[in-house]
C-alpha cells in the first residue's frame, strides 16, 4: 500500500513565514547582517541581499513595518559608497522585479484609502517643488532631474497616502515600542559604522573615499533621526537611555561640524526632556553626568578636532555655503514668485555635485527661497506649522519623541541637504508624522485583515492609548 502523501498546508506555511520575517528576533538578525556588510565593506553585495529581502517581505508580509528596518539599514551602509552612480546603474535591469513586488504588496494587501492633517502641507510643498523655476528648463533637463523633482514633490504625496493606509491598522504588538526599536537598531548600525572606520584607521586598513569610513553628514543625520528613540525605550529599561549618548558619540566620531553642532543641540533637548519626565531626581542627574563623561572619554579627541580645527579654525567667508547663501537670495530677487527651481545647477555647488544628484544649497532656507521663491516659503511654512500642531496636539512622550526625531533632521537640514534628499530622509520625515496621526486615532484603528493569525480569535489587542 502506498503511503498517503502529506499535503502541504500552504496557508500555515505562509503564516509561519510572516511570523518569522516580522519578528523581533529577525530584526536583530537583519541588523547583524548589516553590521557584517559594513565591517567587511561589502556594500554592493549587501545592497543586493537587502533589496532581495525587502522584495520578499513585500510579497510575503502584510505588515509594511517589516520592511522598514531593512530599508533603513541598507540606506545607512550605502552612504559609504561615494560617487557610485556607475556602480549601481548596472543593476537597473532588475528594477522591474522590485517594482512588481511593491505593486504586489499595495494591491494584494490593500488597505482603505485614508488621508490626514499632513497631506495639506505635503501637497503644498509638492506644488512648490513642481512649479519652482517653471519655464526655465528644457524637457531633457526635466527628464534628467525627474527623480528629485518627483521625489521631493508629488512622490512624497503618493508615498504619504500609501504609507498612511498601511500604518492605519493594528497588529499584535505595540507599534510605538516596535518602531522605537527599529530606529534604535538603525542608530546602532550607524554608530558601529563610525567605530569600524576608526578601527580600520587604527590598523592602517583602507577606508574608501571617507577619512573615517562613513559619509560624515549623512551618518550624522541618520543618528540624529535615531537619537531620541532609546530614550523612549528607556521608560521601561533605563539602561537603553545610554544609547542616546552613544549615538552622539558616533556623531562626534564622524567629525561632521553640522552633526556636532546640531546633534549637540538635539542631545541637550533629549537630556532636558528626560530630566523633566523624571522630575530631576539625583539618579537621573548623575546618569547624565556619567553619560557625558563617558562620551568625552570615547569621543573627546574627535570633539576637540571638530571644535578647534574644523569649526574655529575655518573662516565663514571662505565656506562655499556662504557663497550659496548669497546666491539663494539673489535668485529670489531675480525670480521672487517661483524661484529658479531645484534643477538649477548655476549655484556654486553645481561645479562639485556628483553624477545623479541635484545641486543643493546645503541650507534649508536658501534652498526654499532660491529654488521655490515666495510659493516655496508659503508652502514650507504651512507644512512646518501643521507638523508642529501634530506634535503638540494631545502631547505625550511618544509625540515628543517623534517630534525631537524630526527636529534633528530639521536642524541638520540648515547646514546640509537633509530633507531635500527624498530617500531616505524625506520619506522618513513623512513617516514620522504619519505615526503622529496614528497616535491621535489609535482608539479607532481597525485590526489587520485575516491574512494574519488570530484575527478571528481575539489575538489582537488595542494598543496603548494612555499617552505612554
Amino acid at each position: 500500500m502506498e503511503k498517503a502523501q502529506k499535503k502541504i498546508d500552504w496557508g500555515k506555511t505562509l503564516e509561519t513565514a510572516r511570523e518569522l520575517l516580522g519578528s523581533v528576533r529577525f530584526m536583530f538578525f537583519e541588523t547583524l547582517l548589516a553590521l557584517l556588510v559594513a565591517a567587511f565593506r561589502s556594500e554592493v553585495v549587501g545592497a543586493v541581499l537587502f533589496v532581495a529581502l525587502i522584495s520578499l517581505k513585500l510579497v510575503v508580509c502584510e505588515d509594511i513595518l517589516a520592511t522598514t528596518l531593512p530599508f533603513l539599514l541598507v540606506s545607512a551602509f550605502l552612504t559609504s559608497c561615494y560617487d557610485s552612480f556607475n556602480t549601481f546603474i548596472v543593476f537597473l535591469p532588475a528594477a522591474p522585479v522590485v517594482v512588481f513586488c511593491v505593486l504586489f504588496h499595495f494591491i494584494v494587501y490593500k488597505k482603505p484609502f485614508l488621508g490626514g492633517e499632513s497631506a495639506d502641507g505635503i501637497g503644498l510643498v509638492a506644488i512648490a517643488v513642481t512649479l519652482g523655476g517653471i519655464g526655465g528648463f528644457t524637457f531633457m533637463e526635466y527628464a534628467r532631474g525627474a527623480f528629485y523633482l518627483f521625489g521631493l514633490g508629488l512622490g512624497l504625496l503618493v508615498a504619504y497616502f500609501l504609507m498612511k493606509s498601511q500604518f492605519s491598522v493594528r497588529y499584535g504588538y505595540d507599534m510605538r515600542e516596535r518602531f522605537a526599536l527599529v530606529m534604535t537598531l538603525f542608530g546602532t548600525l550607524c554608530t558601529c559604522m563610525v567605530l569600524f572606520g576608526h578601527l580600520r584607521n587604527l590598523f592602517s586598513l583602507p577606508n574608501g573615499a571617507y577619512s573615517y569610513g562613513v559619509s560624515p553628514n549623512n551618518i550624522s543625520t541618520m543618528l540624529m533621526f535615531a537619537m531620541p528613540f532609546p530614550m523612549y525605550l528607556g521608560r521601561k529599561h533605563k539602561w537603553k537611555t545610554a544609547l542616546v549618548a552613544a549615538f552622539f558619540a558616533g556623531i562626534c566620531g564622524t567629525h561632521s561640524r553640522g552633526g556636532f553642532l546640531m546633534g549637540g543641540a538635539e542631545l541637550i533637548v533629549c537630556a532636558v526632556l528626560w530630566l523633566k519626565e523624571g522630575k530631576w531626581t539625583k539618579k537621573r542627574v548623575l546618569g547624565i553626568v556619567l553619560a557625558g563623561v563617558a562620551t568625552l572619554a570615547v569621543a573627546g579627541a574627535a570633539i576637540w578636532e571638530t571644535l578647534f580645527e574644523r569649526l574655529l579654525g575655518s573662516s565663514l567667508t571662505e565656506e562655499v555655503r556662504f557663497t550659496m547663501l548669497k546666491e539663494g537670495f539673489l535668485n529670489f530677487a531675480d525670480r521672487p514668485l517661483f524661484g529658479t527651481g531645484i534643477l538649477d545647477d548655476s549655484i556654486a555647488y553645481g561645479e562639485m555635485n556628483k553624477k545623479g544628484t541635484m545641486t543643493w544649497y546645503h541650507m534649508f532656507i536658501p534652498q526654499v527661497v532660491g529654488s521655490m521663491g515666495a510659493l516655496g516659503v508659503f508652502a514650507y511654512t504651512m507644512q512646518a506649522l501643521g507638523r508642529y500642531d501634530l506634535v503638540m496636539k494631545s502631547r505625550s512622550p511618544w509625540s515628543v519623541c517623534l517630534g525631537v526625531s524630526y527636529l534633528g533632521l530639521f536642524l541638520m537640514s540648515q547646514v546640509n541637504p537633509g530633507e531635500f534628499c527624498p530617500i531616505p530622509f524625506g520619506l522618513l520625515a513623512v513617516l514620522l508624522f504619519i505615526l503622529q496621526e496614528r497616535r491621535l486615532s489609535e482608539q479607532t484603528l481597525p485590526i489587520a485583515s485575516s491574512f494574519w493569525r488570530g484575527a478571528e480569535k481575539g489575538f489582537y489587542e488595542i494598543e496603548r492609548v494612555d499617552g505612554k
